[in-house]
Parts: C-alpha cells; structure tokens; sequence
C-alpha cells in the first residue's frame, strides 16, 4: 500500500475566538486522516464537530499550518510535510500534523 493512503493522526487547534461561547481558543480536535486528503476533506470533517452557530462561525475560519502558512482546499495534507516519506512519528515528532483554524 502506498504510504500517502495510510492515516495519520492530525490536531486542529483554534488559534483564536471572538466569541468564547461559540468557539474557545486553544481547543483542540482531532481526526484521523489519509495522508494524502485535501484540505477541503479535512475541514469538511472538522465540520462534523459542530452545529447550529458553531458551525456557522467555524465556517468563518481558515485552516493554517503550524508555521501559519495558509492552506487552500486544493492543497494536501502531504503538501504540509517536509518529507512525504517520513513515517507517522517523524511527522509527529516535527509537529507537522498540528494545524490551526484562524479567524483572519
């Protein structure tokens, strides 16, 4: 099996909130992905975890790498990793499986 078919365990964090009953900053989700997901398929499952005007202000915010570089739908999670090839650990342990939701 091709290594960008497996899964991998990803962290969203919300950087930022403006409103603390809707969304709290600092809060953390996680899903597990394909490797090789596009981003649109990773918010488009972070959306699961919310509803009603949670999910309408999380629709507000984009989705941004550890190093704040914005990612697009079009881009993959395999797009973020310094090495397509690293194992699940080497990734975890570069923190390249954290990513931010942003208000901007």
């Amino acid at each position: 099996m091709d290594i960008n078919e497996t899964e991998i365990l990803i962290k969203i964090r919300i950087g930022n909130s403006l409103n603390s009953k809707l969304l709290n900053a600092g809060d953390t989700y996680y899903l597990n992905m394909k490797r090789n997901s596009f981003i649109c398929e990773v918010i488009d499952e972070l959306h699961k975890n919310f509803s009603d005007e949670s999910l309408c202000e999380i629709k507000k915010y984009r989705l941004y790498t550890k190093n704040i570089l914005r990612l697009y739908n079009t881009n993959m999670l395999i797009d973020t990793f310094t090495d397509i090839e690293d194992i699940n650990q080497e990734i975890y342990n570069k923190g390249e499986n954290i990513f931010y939701m942003l208000l901007t």
